[in-house]
């Protein structure tokens, strides 16, 4: 069956890429709101672009009634957020984080986690075993839906010690552990189903 973009609306486009482009990351981004409360909310129109410097994208749109997210407002404001790579056992919490609150209304208590000391001007939440202090590198806005590519140029990288090993120079991340959750269409989220390695051919 062949789906011609040219002929949907965006909600179709939305739904087809979302149900196709698949396991996606997920970006579980605190930043500060005005009254220095915190906002947490997941994105998963989000990769990884470069390692120098070491840069990642983050798609964030509006809200429904075309207000601009509270992450993207916060982001706008202080150019600064800790992003965390969540854990299979963080799935609730991650969906829960996805209500639309009112602005300066935290999401933290609703989501059942803590926060603990990271960098100066953020935290970083406890119960996540990867966070990344990023600074807001550029912000393009595209297409007529209101999404914006926000660059974020990761600052420091905290990982969990139960989940890093380091020999030498050489850090290893083991993946099973970490356990990360994956985005699928609709509802649907995807469990990390184990490491894959083959050498890479000459």
């Amino acid at each position: 069956m062949d789906f011609h973009f040219n002929e949907l609306n965006s909600n179709q486009c939305y739904h087809l890429m979302t149900q196709t482009i698949t396991p996606r990351p997920i970006a579980w981004i605190l930043t500060e709101n005005e009254d220095r409360s915190f906002n947490l909310a997941p994105f998963s129109y989000f990769a990884a672009l470069n390692s120098d410097p070491a840069l990642m994208v983050v798609s964030i749109g509006n809200k429904s009634q075309g207000t601009p997210k509270d992450t993207k407002k916060n982001l706008l404001r202080t150019k600064e957020c800790v992003l965390h790579i969540p854990s299979l056992e963080h799935a609730n919490a991650v969906n829960e984080s996805a209500a639309t609150l009112n602005y300066n209304e935290t999401e933290l208590t609703r989501s059942g986690v803590s926060i603990a000391p990271f960098v100066k001007s953020l935290p970083r939440i406890k119960e996540a075993k990867v966070a990344m202090h990023c600074k807001l590198y550029e912000l393009h806005p595209f297409g007529e839906a209101g999404f914006e590519a926000c660059y974020l140029e990761i600052q420091t990288l905290y990982i969990d010690d139960e989940i890093v090993s380091t020999e030498g120079q050489r850090t290893t991340v083991d993946a099973d552990q970490l356990n990360p959750l994956g985005r699928l269409g609709a509802s649907d989220y995807a469990k990390f189903g184990g490491a894959l390695t083959l050498k890479r051919p000459q």
